[in-house]
């Protein structure tokens, strides 16, 4: 359009060429032309480089996906070997809450043995103390039995017996007296 003005400022006609005409077919043969253009200067230019950078892409997509699968499955052995040794810990527990329970029942049965035989050595103590008790009191009564039966017998007679004959005399009495 300018050389359009300036050949009319000119005094001539302009002609209209076909690939000059901004309506027509010319718009499309620049456009075109434009287009093919940065077309071929992106192929030598920037072409190379896109796909470069596409593959270090892929590649760096492929290194994380690889990755990602090595961490999941070392993941995946961490949480087995957890759970093992959570099974272990498990039964360990179980193992300490059983023997727990044994030695309660062995101490419980430990401590009723113990208390049955110091039960039994405090009766069998007991029963000795009453014999002896029992003993005592026999012999102390039968000491008083024998000095009231003498002086009973002295006051009686009315005379003292020698002390020989006397205790002849009082072993006679225990004797008998024992035997009942």
């Amino acid at each position: 359009m300018p050389l359009d003005i300036l050949l009319a400022a000119e005094g001539g006609h302009a002609t209209h060429d076909w690939w000059m005409d901004p309506h027509g077919v010319g718009l499309v043969f620049w456009t075109g032309l434009a287009f093919g253009v940065v077309l071929l200067i992106l192929y030598k230019k920037a072409w190379g480089p896109l796909l470069v950078a596409l593959d270090a892409r892929e590649q760096g997509i492929a290194g994380q996906v690889a990755e990602a699968n090595r961490l999941k499955a070392d993941a995946e052995r961490l949480r087995l070997q957890y759970e093992a040794k959570l099974e272990d810990a498990r039964r360990e527990a179980t193992a300490i809450i059983a023997e727990g329970e044994a030695d309660k029942k062995r101490i419980q049965e430990e401590a009723r043995q113990a208390a049955e035989s110091e039960a039994k050595a405090i009766k069998e103590r007991a029963q000795r103390d009453v014999t002896l008790a029992r003993d005592k009191a026999l012999a102390e009564l039968q000491q008083g039995s024998v000095k009231l039966g003498l002086q009973i017998a002295e006051k009686v007679i009315g005379a003292e017996v020698d002390a020989h004959r006397h205790r002849a005399l009082i072993d006679g009495v225990v004797a008998s007296y024992a035997k009942r």
